[in-house]
């Protein structure tokens, strides 16, 4: 019997793919899987259109937008909420005792970068949020126009979800100057989920252990998913 999966992920996964997991592990720690790991980099970066290191994770989805927020968020984060999955954002930020903002956009409605442009100009916040195709409506915002407007602001860092767009359509990353983009395997690419993480040399300058003289103010406990 064959059983198909009709949402947009996790996706039907190839029977290739499937006869590859059968083969033997091999150790995390090991030389393989530090050989495998640097042989994937250059593959994985030209899919990201990026120069950065892709770093890639088993955690859900969940996981990885927490380490992105307790890592480089420390004065306020602005999160552009359209839908089920954007909304999510704002819950994980405040429960990462973050102070967050919510940018509310109708159901449907793309992100307005001008919108954008007003909230940020407030100078209340230093981290941005923002889904590029919103799952749970399919609406798609124009990536393009909103990082402009987030590159007006230097000292703002980025934060693209790509789950459900990556590979359906180009992201430029490092040209469009996203300091995170995160996405997952379980959508377009139809593969098991793996989390990829990828972190500008902008964004990991703001993570507090890589600046000693950075201040945060999160009081809630530190996150396993550490830069």
């Amino acid at each position: 019997m064959s059983n198909r999966l009709y949402i947009p992920g996790p996706l039907t996964v190839s029977e290739d793919i499937i006869q590859a997991m059968r083969k033997p592990m091999i150790g995390h720690r090991s030389k393989d899987f530090v050989a495998l790991y640097e042989d994937m980099q250059p593959r994985l970066q030209k899919m990201f259109f990026t120069q950065d290191p892709v770093y890639l994770g088993t955690s859900s989805a969940w996981g990885v937008m927490e380490g992105a927020l307790r890592n480089v968020c420390r004065k306020g984060v602005l999160n552009c909420m359209n839908g089920a999955f954007s909304d999510k954002w704002n819950d994980v930020a405040k429960r990462c005792g973050k102070y967050a903002e919510a940018l509310q956009f109708d159901w449907g409605k793309p992100i307005d970068p001008e919108a954008v442009r007003q909230a940020l100009a407030t100078g209340k916040f230093d981290c941005i949020t923002f889904i590029h195709s919103e799952t749970s409506t399919g609406t798609l915002s124009p990536i393009a126009d909103i990082m402009a407007v987030v590159r007006e602001f230097p000292d703002v860092i980025s934060i693209a979800d790509s789950v459900s767009s990556f590979s359906t359509l180009p992201i430029a990353k490092d040209e469009l100057g996203i300091d995170i983009l995160l996405t997952g395997s379980q959508k377009a690419l139809a593969l098991p989920l793996v989390w990829q993480f990828l972190p500008s040399a902008n964004a990991l300058a703001n993570v507090p252990s890589r600046a000693p003289t950075a201040a945060t103010t999160s009081t809630s406990s530190n996150s396993t998913i550490t830069m």
